[in-house]
């Protein structure tokens, strides 16, 4: 029998095709793929009897009832003995279970990792003044994270403000509200998210029209800059690189206009 997508009696999907429905029961369960096949078309039809599921879905003739007799009691239930009927037992039940045991258990593996990547870090802050971060995303999380870890003072040099959405506007207003100097020397052309953030988050900003590179310095230890097209970014620890952007900084400052 083909699959179809489920329908609800007022008509509207369920967002899932069956096979995609079926592929996730299996993994969350650690089932066969026969076994999720069967508990699916239970749930939807039952209760069933062996026939029933060999018509319904994949199952084999030959393989039903091992199949049957592996969800007996663990998450369907039996009427009649010649033939079986099954009923499926409610997926909240069957599947809640597994769900709170998997985010236990990726909850302990997050905060473990968590721990040995802070140390790694900290290993690599005593090697190397200097790394290369691959990718938009690892480079604004970087960035992210450098002025969310900010104590004294970010100033920031940007050509291109796309990555800076209403989170993160929230984000630097916090970063300001605790006492955090933060300045940003920005191209005109987003100048109406340059007037957000100093209204919103309360930053101290100019407007210059010969911007022409991106990065961020923290607390006078820490440089962030994008390069290319800002796909790749590169941080850098070391306290004569540092200062001289912050000197880039300065002037660009200077010649700019104060928003």
């Amino acid at each position: 029998m083909p699959d179809r997508e489920e329908i609800d009696p007022g008509g509207r999907s369920s967002g899932l095709e069956p096979n995609q429905l079926k592929e996730y029961v299996r993994d969350v369960m650690g089932w066969t793929g026969y076994q999720a096949e069967a508990y699916v078309a239970v749930v939807r039809h039952g209760p069933l009897e062996p026939s029933d599921i060999v018509a319904m879905t994949d199952v084999p003739q030959g393989r039903v009832y091992n199949v049957m007799g592996e969800l007996e009691g663990e998450v369907v239930n039996v009427q009649g003995r010649q033939p079986k009927r099954y009923t499926a037992q409610h997926p909240r039940s069957v599947l809640g279970d597994k769900r709170d045991k998997f985010t236990d258990k990726a909850d302990a593996a997050t905060d473990h990792l968590e721990q040995q990547y802070e140390i790694q870090r900290e290993r690599d802050n005593h090697r190397h003044p200097a790394w290369v971060i691959p990718g938009i995303s690892g480079t604004k999380r970087e960035l992210l994270d450098a002025i969310n870890d900010a104590e004294e003072c970010v100033r920031l040099v940007e050509k291109d403000a796309e990555w800076i959405q209403s989170n993160e506007v929230q984000d630097i207003g916090r970063v300001v509200d605790r006492g955090v100097e933060f300045k940003i020397v920005g191209w005109p052309r987003w100048s109406s998210k340059l007037n957000e953030l100093v209204e919103e988050a309360g930053v101290m900003a100019w407007l210059h029209d010969q911007v022409d590179s991106s990065f961020a310095i923290i607390d006078d230890d820490v440089l962030i800059m994008r390069v290319g097209r800002g796909s790749t970014g590169i941080k850098v620890e070391d306290t004569q690189s540092v200062k001289i952007l912050r000197k880039a900084f300065e002037v660009y400052r200077q010649e700019a206009t104060e928003v």
